[in-house]
């Protein structure tokens, strides 16, 4: 399988993911060559990276977050709430 096709596959719980994200207020952008998401919650954006309960990071992956590139890890529903609440201490200071 070529890297190109590799990295246009989407995990099998995104759709969940995605979602929850907008319906807690984030906004969120499909991408490809980062990670999966950008998402953004007033001034704060980060990249996610979906994956299964048992997903592991590509090689890819791996290299780009050795290179210095922070992307969270997002599983489930409760990743994104989480997620949710720690955008929204940034945000209170």
């Amino acid at each position: 399988m070529s890297a190109r096709r590799y990295s246009n596959r989407r995990d099998a719980n995104e759709p969940e993911i995605v979602s929850a994200a907008r319906r807690v207020g984030l906004k969120v952008f499909h991408t490809n060559e980062l990670g999966d998401l950008i998402v953004q919650f007033g001034k704060i954006t980060e990249l996610w990276e979906i994956k299964t309960k048992t997903g592991k990071l590509t090689v890819a992956q791996c290299r780009r977050k050795q290179e210095g590139l922070n992307a969270r890890i997002v599983r489930t529903v409760d990743d994104v709430l989480n997620a949710k609440r720690e955008m929204l201490a940034l945000l209170k200071g």
